[in-house]
């Protein structure tokens, strides 16, 4: 199985990023990759599976707190979308996968 790095998305954190795009930010500095089926792996010899996709790990980010977003979107889709790597950084592959339900 040949994993694909994940990139970080295109946007910056000025605008307000989608649940993929959470995801892809969360991915990409841990240095997850991500398999065919589109689930997100960590480690290159003992694989763990952290999550089924970018954007479900998105979505689980902000519901747990890890990331938070405007509690309403703007009609123009700005505001800042704020990470809190303290909590990200803190936690193992394996404590973030457990959590995470991966």
């Amino acid at each position: 199985m040949k994993l694909i790095a994940i990139d970080p998305p295109t946007r910056s954190f000025s605008r307000w990023l989608t649940d993929e795009e959470i995801g892809r930010v969360i991915a990409h500095k841990r240095g997850w990759r991500q398999a065919p089926d589109g689930s997100v792996l960590a480690g290159k010899i003992r694989k763990t599976r952290i999550s089924a996709s970018l954007a479900q790990l998105g979505a689980t980010a902000v519901a747990r707190g890890w990331a938070s977003r405007p509690r309403v979107e703007p009609s123009d889709s700005s505001g800042p979308t704020h990470m809190m790597w303290g909590i990200i950084d803190a936690r193992t592959d394996a404590e973030i996968a457990a959590e995470l339900g991966g």
